[in-house]
């Protein structure tokens, strides 16, 4: 599987994170945002969460209320990460969302 390097990086920056979440870069916004992160939720590298606790939302459902991004394990092997599971992989696995609408996508002004 051949990534991008802004694909790259979002994934190399997640296991360094105790809660394994991706984060978008500040000048990635709108359709590419969605193009990069609609690549990696389909070929399993992360998954879209509830953005609870200490994970950052990157965009908001109109159902499912504010989603946050979380490598996977597919994708930490993706990387070369190696080890006994994270602490967030080894909690229950919450509902994949692999597709993206996006009439159903607000970008958060905000990241932290």
């Amino acid at each position: 599987m051949k990534l991008t390097d802004a694909q790259l990086v979002l994934l190399s920056a997640a296991p360094q994170r105790e809660d394994g979440a991706v984060l978008l870069a500040p000048n990635l916004k709108g359709g590419a945002a969605s193009k990069v992160v609609g690549k990696l939720l389909r070929d399993g590298l992360i998954e879209e969460v509830s953005a609870a606790a200490s994970l950052p939302a990157w965009r908001r459902d109109d159902d499912a209320g504010p989603r946050a991004l979380r490598i996977t394990k597919r994708g930490l092997a993706a990387i070369g990460v190696d080890g006994g599971p994270p602490t967030w992989l080894a909690l229950e696995s919450p509902t994949r969302i692999r597709a993206l609408s996006s009439a159903s996508i607000t970008f958060n002004s905000h990241r932290g």
